[in-house]
């Protein structure tokens, strides 16, 4: 079983997303703005305006330094 992590900073919105993937689906994401954070996972895909990435992970136009180790990942996402 396949699980990536990525760390991807969208300019547009300001907000930093912290996506796990695996099998190439997203099943846990954090979001970072200046309002706050927000988590999201299957069980929870839907909160204050945010959904959990419904596309590939094949989808994302990833550079070397976006993808982040399951440690790093879990740090932010057991802050909750």
């Amino acid at each position: 079983m396949k699980e990536v992590f990525v760390k991807k900073y969208w300019e547009e919105e300001d907000v930093l997303f912290y996506i796990h993937f695996r099998k190439g689906e997203a099943i846990r994401q954090v979001e970072k703005t200046s309002e706050g954070v927000t988590f999201l996972s299957t069980e929870s895909h839907l909160q204050e305006g945010s959904m959990l990435y419904d596309q590939s992970l094949d989808e994302l136009d990833l550079v070397e330094s976006d993808f982040i180790s399951k440690y790093e990942f879990d740090e932010i996402w057991d802050n909750r």
